[in-house]
């Protein structure tokens, strides 16, 4: 049983996840997403959002998808997008622009590189918290990289103490749920206890005793009612407290994947 259980609350837990997905899905301007996409250096076949939107069968405006793709595209592969592209840092998908431009959008790449990779542009890359692709040229790489792990830990010392703060708060949240959970349980059985009393007393009440019958079992109804409103009030703290575990533990794995890289920094 507790098999079948664990099964169906997955479940249900995965349909509820795909239903705010498919809605998500559904409300997105797909135009601006395709752009997006094209301006990332990606297909639109490797974007997690159109392949999460496409498994749970979302309705995806395909036709403005593709013409914002194709106009992402077009401003990827100019020769103001390959500059911007190389001065952000990022490693040029040149198997997106086709034609005999290439060569002339690799050489501007090439000149937002090399802005990129200056040593007085260090610190604020690594500050960013954008991680370094190893686009550099190996003459500009180590004195970069000097001054870009002094950005980084900068960067890394300030989330991590963001992490910390916001770990603090959900600890305090789920030891106040703990407690109200307790309370919570506590009055759900002597609510089951009054209920169990009630309908003891009613099979014990006489038929032809019309009137006193009567009285317990709305007096039963009302216990019935309470029981109920209890059991999905300990439900619901039992999710919170659920949540905040889980809040919890991804935000302590953060931070000591956090600490693990800035250890490497030094």
């Amino acid at each position: 049983m507790k098999k079948i259980f664990v099964l169906l609350l997955a479940l249900s837990t995965t349909g509820c996840a795909n239903y705010f997905l498919k809605r998500d899905c559904e409300s997105t301007n797909w135009f601006e997403h395709g752009q997006k996409v094209a301006q990332s250096g990606k297909w639109l076949n490797a974007d997690k959002k159109v392949m999460d939107c496409r498994r749970v069968e979302a309705e995806i405006q395909e036709s403005q998808l593709d013409q914002g793709f194709k106009s992402g595209v077009q401003k990827y592969c100019n020769n103001d997008g390959a500059y911007l592209v190389g001065k952000g840092g990022d490693i040029f998908s040149r198997d997106l622009c086709e034609g005999p431009q290439i060569n002339v959008l690799l050489q501007n790449y090439k000149k937002g590189i090399h802005e990129y990779c200056a040593k007085t542009n260090g610190q604020n890359a690594g500050s960013s918290g954008k991680k370094y692709q190893g686009v550099c040229p190996k003459e500009l790489e180590p004195a970069f990289l000097t001054e870009y792990r002094i950005g980084r830990k900068r960067y890394i010392s300030a989330v991590i103490e963001n992490k910390k703060d916001r770990l603090r708060t959900i600890e305090n949240s789920l030891s106040t749920a703990q407690g109200s959970l307790s309370a919570e349980e506590r009055h759900l059985t002597t609510l089951r206890m009054v209920e169990a009393s009630l309908q003891n007393q009613v099979n014990a009440t006489s038929l032809q005793n019309t009137a006193f019958r009567s009285s317990l079992e709305t007096q039963l109804n009302t216990a019935k009612a309470n029981t109920n409103d209890q059991q999905s009030r300990v439900s619901r703290t039992r999710s919170e407290i659920s949540s905040y575990e889980s809040q919890r533990d991804s935000l302590t794995t953060e931070i000591g994947e956090l600490r693990t890289e800035l250890a490497t920094l030094d």
